[in-house]
């Protein structure tokens, strides 16, 4: 999720009430997190990276409300006005990059800071913190010649909103986005660190993906923009520049594309291609549960912004090429029922002659809790999904990537693998939690995930933390081995050295000769990493493994 701030009254057009407005942007699935006077604060989804902008954000407005029901057909036809040589080592670093000229920009009263704000924002949720997307927006004016993009082991640049020019070195150690995004740079801080750069025939204008060079800065009075985008995936960089080519385009700017040459094999970015989906008018009636016909479903296609039409039984919908989202049938499907609106969907009772009942797995899980409960604790319920950070770096633990399982393409860097342990999310819950009434104790049932000889393996366990000022190792080690006497079977415990706790602190519980449990006082640094200043004691028990 996103938190983007605009003025209300760039938004409030044809007389449109706050309350009118506020009631759009939840149709179509933005959610108004603060409303005021002057301001509006919306949250935007990871899936749709284009409702980001200003423009983006309009656009959905006008194609819902009927103010603008149907776009042109998103093309470019200009030639390409610029080139980008990619040289031979960038392919080890950062090996994709794409490029547009846009004129006739307006960057008039807010537009240059929604713009700015647009590629932050962007590059941040979509680009995973510049890891898979950067964007890059220059004064075309101030650009001299083609342009080199390259890995460049030293150089200089003047930082944007700097005066001197500094050593690439010099930029990551003490310029805020520097130090902000070491981690962008493979292999920094190493002899064999490479910086990518783009240049012009005279300077570099980019230190990829920290800062841009100062003589080509944005101002209100620009017309003429040159807009750089670099990224360790090819399909990312695609869609990113459709998506911004897109912005430009509706708002009435002219985009040229810009050449890109890899070792002699050229092609032209943007490219704006239209995905053709068909759907079954008897499909998307049954799954959304209403009777609309083809009519109605071709308006409702057009008030999300597609264009569409008959097709035999079926509709066919042109998606354009922003709606980077949309994979299959089923989005438009969703889509639909977006704009038809699920307030007006009747809820039907499910038909069946099943009857349901709780299996000895759940029963037992069942009885764990209200044991649980009755020793204090209270129970949470958090995501499977969550980040390397959180899982590892927070816990003070190192895993390899093959023995995790991770999520391909995410939409946002806070949610890329399946969770190994229930720990980080308690601690995660204790942090968000920290003016409440202490003692503070949780507990969390539930299902981690490891990777073993290529195959997922799935476990039950049981995570507890407490947390207050006298916190200490006997108050675990008694929950513990009231857990172990109700799990029953032969169980010893010893000394351990999991790095998530105290040294001298931890210990290991086997049961029936396997490793079930570690438990202890939670270390410092952790802590730290959390947010949590009270001391915490926490275990974490395997219940069930595959």
């Amino acid at each position: 999720m996103a938190i983007v701030a605009f003025d209300l009254k760039d938004l409030q057009k044809a007389n449109r009430s706050k309350e009118k407005l506020e009631d759009v942007l939840t149709r179509i699935g933005v959610e108004v997190e603060e409303l005021s006077k002057e301001e509006i604060k919306v949250n935007i989804t990871p899936n749709r990276p284009d409702l980001l902008d200003f423009v983006g954000l309009s656009r959905a407005i006008e194609h819902f409300t009927g103010a603008r029901p149907k776009d042109s057909f998103y093309k470019i036809e200009n030639k390409p006005a610029l080139t980008i040589n990619a040289t031979g080592q960038i392919k080890s670093v950062r090996p994709f990059i794409a490029g547009m000229i846009v004129k006739n920009a307006n960057l008039s009263g807010n537009r240059l800071k929604y713009l700015i704000n647009f590629t932050e924002k962007f590059a941040e949720t979509y680009g995973r913190k510049r890891k898979k997307i950067a964007i890059g927006v220059h004064n075309l004016s101030a650009i001299e010649g083609n342009l080199t993009y390259e890995a460049a082991k030293e150089g200089k640049i003047t930082p944007l909103g700097s005066k001197k020019s500094m050593a690439f070195d010099r930029v990551m150690k003490e310029h805020a986005k520097g130090v902000t995004y070491q981690d962008t740079v493979p292999n920094y801080g190493s002899k064999s660190v490479l910086y990518p750069v783009l240049k012009d025939e005279k300077k570099t204008i980019a230190l990829i993906p920290i800062t841009n060079c100062e003589e080509t800065k944005v101002t209100e009075k620009t017309k003429d923009l040159f807009i750089d985008i670099t990224s360790t995936s090819q399909i990312s960089i695609r869609n990113s520049a459709a998506v911004i080519a897109c912005s430009f385009l509706y708002a009435g700017a002219e985009v040229h594309p810009v050449g890109i040459t890899y070792d002699r094999q050229g092609e032209e970015i943007p490219k704006l291609e239209y995905q053709e989906v068909k759907v079954a008018m008897n499909r998307a009636e049954r799954t959304i549960g209403i009777i609309t016909g083809r009519h109605n479903v071709i308006d409702l296609a057009n008030r999300m912004g597609y264009t569409a039409a008959k097709y035999g039984p079926n509709v066919l919908f042109y998606v354009p090429p922003y709606r980077i989202d949309v994979l299959d049938e089923q989005d438009i499907v969703e889509d639909i029922a977006i704009a038809y609106g699920y307030d007006r969907i009747i809820p039907l009772a499910i038909s069946g002659v099943s009857v349901g009942m709780s299996n000895e797995a759940t029963d037992y899980e069942n009885k764990l809790a209200s044991a649980m409960v009755g020793l204090g604790y209270t129970e949470a319920i958090n995501s499977i999904l969550t980040n390397e950070e959180m899982n590892f770096k927070n816990m003070r633990t190192t895993s390899k990537q093959k023995d995790y399982a991770m999520i391909a393409e995410s939409k946002t860097n806070a949610i890329t693998m399946l969770r190994t342990v229930i720990l980080p999310g308690i601690l995660q819950d204790l942090s968000a939690s920290a003016n409440a009434t202490m003692p503070q104790r949780i507990f969390e049932i539930g299902r981690t995930f490891t990777v073993k000889n290529g195959k997922i393996k799935e476990s039950k366990r049981l995570a507890i933390a407490s947390e207050h000022a006298k916190a200490d190792f006997s108050e675990i080690k008694s929950v513990v081995e009231a857990i172990l006497r109700y799990m029953e079977g032969s169980y010893k415990i010893e000394n351990d050295n999991d790095a998530t706790f105290i040294q001298g602190r931890c210990a290991r519980v086997t049961l029936d000769g396997k490793v079930s449990a570690v438990f202890g006082e939670v270390h410092p640094e952790v802590l730290r990493n959390f947010g949590i200043e009270e001391p915490v004691v926490a275990a974490e028990i395997i219940l069930k493994e595959e």
